[in-house]
């Protein structure tokens, strides 16, 4: 339940956006957003970001620097299926 009420306040101040490593700025949507907030250190999903309408690739990692620790998000682009490969795809099977 704690869990639970931390996650809804930090979508409440982000509403679903995610700054990585290189300060880039990435809008996911609710259920995307909370896939990524739940995520273990060191494991990594893909997601479809909004502000940039490509799969990507976020990998939550826990940095720990001069006694404190930080998570921290690492956001690739997906190169094996970004979202123009597969509305292309959706295209061509209709």
């Amino acid at each position: 339940m704690i869990l639970e009420t931390l996650f809804s306040l930090a979508l409440f101040i982000t509403s679903g956006n995610l700054i990585d490593t290189k300060f880039g700025l990435h809008k996911y949507s609710e259920q995307d957003y909370k896939e990524i907030f739940y995520l273990k250190n060191n494991k990594s999903t893909s997601k479809e970001c909004i502000r940039h309408s490509e799969l990507e690739d976020v990998k939550k990692l826990k940095s720990h620097h001069n006694g404190e620790s930080r998570t921290i998000y690492k956001v690739t682009k997906n190169e094996e299926k970004d979202s123009s490969q597969i509305l292309l795809e959706e295209e061509k099977s209709s």
